[in-house]
């Protein structure tokens, strides 16, 4: 928890009435309630200003977000959520500051431009003269003034929102108002590769060919949905939701997919223009292949919109890039469509770059930038692998960046002569420089350079078409290349000799390059004994064919990826005021990372899927199979066999980054956090059925919890922690269904350690998690001996140091079962297999009567039993 902040983590329902007030007065509502609720008695400062109203269906009430001021001024951090309906305040969760005291004031504030330049030159950033013009143009956010609470002081401070030039970096910084100097500094860009020194996987990859056995879709259909009377119809060719990525399915080509609902205009206008390319109001998709956040090209569907382009992996990137930006805007606009379905609307801050006067502040549709840095051909600069999304504040457009996933080796095949045809050597260095490779594969027949290190140029056209070998030398590498391009070459091949005892001839690098020759051409490093034996082929005067490679993958197919990656931008603009609320730096905690697998697992969940089938994350893009383990510490499933983390294993999920600093593993701790909501997905599907759409059956078990998911989003409040996100889901069933589902809610919760005594300790450290099995009392002491009876029998009953359960059905995996006494204390666990008739043990227990509460895949059941001996 901040010291510098009264925690008022409240999430009763007080249901306050009010009324001395008429209709929608939400301001004289709310301070009413700070006045008269136990919750704002511990406020001593109750200044605030109504920052959002969002009407909620689903929770038949309205979310209502305040922020607490001082003199009129914003106090950052400190805001306040409460969900109000008819005037009653069902739900409040708050984080006031109790301090009133100040130590400057408006008059002293430098100007907001001033401080920016002071802030640009704290972080040594570069070209700040191009800060200040986007200043002026309004490309940057204008600083606002508000109040940073140190703990003692209300210091003035300007809160600024900028984009690092070239960089995926969106700065979010405190500065005092008058010096200058950092506060607090937040990088809103949310990178989801997985770091080097974090939590790795402890599956087994399984790379090499794709299981394509288990594909479930209709092969190259046409969808077509009735187009909006204000839209002109559409067509684009894309792996279609619920197909995952390439490996999962075919593409289709979908005519008029949009929800009429939540995009009226359909997909290619924004009220303002009608786009023939992948730009609309929701998104515009396009390259940035030299990684300097520039717009580069677009996919053009003419002006019937007919976006259908081919794709080939085996032909390189190159060959598809249209038909990756078609898919990268499908999935953009789908998941916009979907989310606004369940409240991810205006009034909530969504993306749009027109709100149709329904509110929220427009301008933001999402930019998503294709291939970023896929023109590089330096590896040393990371920019592959990887996957980010920058939320900025509502009214600045969000960034989406995609990259291209490194091809598994080898990257060096023989076509020839006979002898080595279809032979590889597995492992070659790669040229940092010219074309990459993954842009476009390069086959040709391999010449020897007429100068043996091609130090020195080369007679014209000598190697023309050719792809050219020479031995390492004494001049750079990007001379040699660029000799042998000279010459007429379409690749180059050099190869290693030994020139000390710490560099053998068998060893192989990368080729750096010297940062000024522009080469044309991709480039390979051999070892010493390969290039020799291809030189003397050729000298032996056999055509030596080979084929340079790398079928690097393309993060814009992967609809996994794609929709993780929205997923932070609803999280971030959910949660408490819009910004910055899910900061790692205020809540190590951090659960972002697990919100937004959440959203991937439940938009790609196919037809017949059930609580057996475990998923991985991001197994396209990782060279996985479609049933690898994914990119997560283990598969999600709710069998503890294969995924047993709880939230006690939270605890020390950190890592020390590239700068040196020890920072949380975000992508270990969010996956522990959706393990529990995948949990949860079953759970409710067991209750209520299930359907793979969440948008064709709102009473579905899979739309049910999605629902809830969302609006436990809206009623969290700012760093939400394990425990403050379980309360928020529970809050928004106990709104939108009466608490039909908190039983339910509360042992999913449990099972992984999120139990009635579970604590997050402090927000800023990562090691003091408690977790927690046990659920309220009402839950404990709950059964559904109706239910159960279908689902298995306790024998003998009464029992005396044993009793056996049989299961009446197919149960898969082992089962859990609970003893709890008659105050709900847990007194008994045990873990069975249902096919051993294995007893579960009771001579521990006295004489009473208990509840035996059984878990597992199929099962989730409760029933009574008495203890006799």
């Amino acid at each position: 928890m901040n010291k510098r902040k009264l925690p008022l983590l409240i999430a009763a329902f007080s249901l306050l009435t009010v009324n001395s007030v008429m209709g929608q007065n939400y301001k004289s509502i709310v301070e009413d309630y700070l006045k008269s609720s136990t919750a704002g008695k511990h406020i001593s400062n109750k200044e605030f200003i109504i920052a959002s109203e969002d009407p909620s269906q689903s929770l038949n009430a309205t979310v209502v977000k305040i922020q607490q001021t001082y003199n009129g001024i914003p106090v950052y951090g400190n805001s306040s959520t409460l969900l109000i309906r008819e005037n009653d305040v069902l739900n409040f969760v708050g984080d006031f500051s109790s301090s009133k005291t100040t130590s400057s004031n408006s008059s002293q504030a430098a100007s907001g431009e001033t401080i920016l330049m002071k802030v640009i030159q704290n972080l040594n950033l570069k070209n700040g003269q191009a800060y200040k013009a986007a200043l002026t143009s309004g490309d940057i956010k204008a600083p606002s003034l508000v109040y940073y609470d140190n703990g003692t002081a209300l210091k003035l401070s300007y809160e600024l929102e900028f984009y690092e030039q070239q960089s995926s970096n969106l700065w979010h910084i405190i500065a005092d108002a008058k010096s200058g100097t950092i506060y607090e500094q937040n990088n809103l860009t949310l990178s989801c590769n997985f770091a080097d020194n974090a939590y790795g996987s402890e599956h087994t990859h399984t790379d090499g060919a794709q299981d394509n056995h288990l594909v479930m879709y209709p092969q190259n259909k046409v969808q077509t949905k009735q187009s909006s009377l204000l839209a002109n119809n559409a067509s684009y060719r894309v792996f279609p939701f619920p197909v995952e990525a390439p490996t999962f399915g075919d593409r289709a080509l979908l005519t008029n997919p949009w929800d009429n609902t939540a995009s009226s205009l359909g997909w290619q206008n924004d009220n303002t223009n009608e786009y023939n390319i992948t730009r609309g109001n929701n998104v515009y998709v396009y390259t940035d292949e030299s990684s300097t956040n520039t717009i580069g090209s677009s996919a053009d569907g003419g002006s019937s919109h007919i976006f259908d382009f081919p794709f080939n992996i085996d032909n390189g990137l190159d060959s598809y890039k249209d038909a990756a930006m078609t898919n990268l805007f499908y999935v953009n606009n789908h998941v916009h469509d979907v989310l606004y379905k369940f409240g991810f609307t205006e009034t909530s801050k969504n993306f749009q770059a027109y709100n149709f006067g329904k509110g929220g502040s427009q301008n933001d549709y999402v930019q998503a930038e294709a291939r970023d840095g896929a023109g590089l051909a330096d590896l040393s600069l990371g920019i592959y692998n990887n996957a980010n999304f920058s939320t900025p504040s509502d009214g600045t457009t969000p960034r989406m960046q995609m990259y291209v996933w490194m091809g598994s080796a080898p990257y060096f095949t023989f076509n020839g002569p006979s002898s080595v045809a279809g032979t590889t050597i597995p492992s070659v260095g790669l040229g940092y420089f010219g074309v990459p490779l993954w842009k476009k594969p390069i086959t040709a027949d391999v010449a020897v350079s007429p100068v043996a290190d091609a130090c020195t140029a080369l007679p014209a056209g000598s190697l023309s078409g050719k792809i050219g070998i020479a031995k390492r030398g004494t001049c750079n590498f990007t001379v040699k290349v660029k000799n042998m391009e000279a010459a007429g070459a379409v690749g180059a091949i050099i190869y290693n000799t030994p020139d000390a005892a710490s560099n053998p001839g068998e060893a192989i690098s990368n080729m750096s390059g010297d940062g000024t020759t522009t080469v044309a051409i991709p480039s390979v490093f051999l070892p010493q004994s390969k290039g020799e034996a291809i030189t003397s082929l050729i000298t032996g005067g056999q055509a030596v064919n080979v084929t340079l490679s790398n079928k690097a993958k393309d993060g814009s197919l992967d609809n996994g990826i794609i929709s993780h990656e929205y997923g932070h931008g609803l999280s971030n603009r959910l949660t408490g005021t819009n910004v910055g609320c899910l900061s790692s730096t205020n809540d190590k905690e951090q659960m972002g990372e697990g919100w937004s697998d959440f959203l991937a697992l439940m938009l790609t969940m196919k037809p017949g899927d059930n609580a057996s089938v475990a998923r991985g994350i991001g197994t396209y893009a990782s060279n996985q199979s479609t049933t690898g383990g994914g990119i997560r510490p283990a598969k999600y499933s709710p069998d503890f066999s294969v995924n047993n983390y709880t939230y006690g294993k939270t605890n020390g999920m950190e890592y020390t980054n590239s700068s040196g600093d020890l920072v949380p593993d975000v992508h270990s701790v969010g996956f522990v956090w959706a393990s529990i909501l995948w949990d949860l997905n079953w759970k409710y599907v067991e209750k209520y059925g299930y359907n793979n759409d969440i948008t064709a059956d709102a009473n579905s078990g899979p739309a049910r919890v999605f629902q809830a998911v969302v609006d436990g989003l809206k009623l969290q409040g700012c760093y939400p922690t394990f425990v403050s996100g379980r309360d928020a889901i529970i809050a928004a069933d106990q709104a939108s269904t009466g608490g039909q589902n908190k039983c339910m809610i509360w042992n999913t919760f449990a099972k992984r350690g999120v139990g009635v005594s579970a604590s997050a300790g402090s927000k800023t450290n990562i090691n003091d998690q408690i977790e927690d099995f046990t659920v309220p009392a009402e839950c404990a002491l709950a059964t559904n001996e109706v239910t159960a009876a279908k689902a298995f029998s306790i024998y003998p009953n009464p029992a005396k140091n044993e009793f056996f359960l049989n299961f009446n059905n197919s149960i898969i995996g082992k089962v859990n079962v609970e003893i709890y006494d008659a105050a709900g204390k847990l007194v008994s666990t045990q873990q069975v297999d249902p096919s051993a008739k294995e007893g579960i043990n009771t001579q521990k227990l006295v004489n009473g009567v208990y509840i035996v509460k059984a878990s597992g895949i199929g099962v989730n059941y409760s029933s009574k039993i008495v203890i006799s001996k």
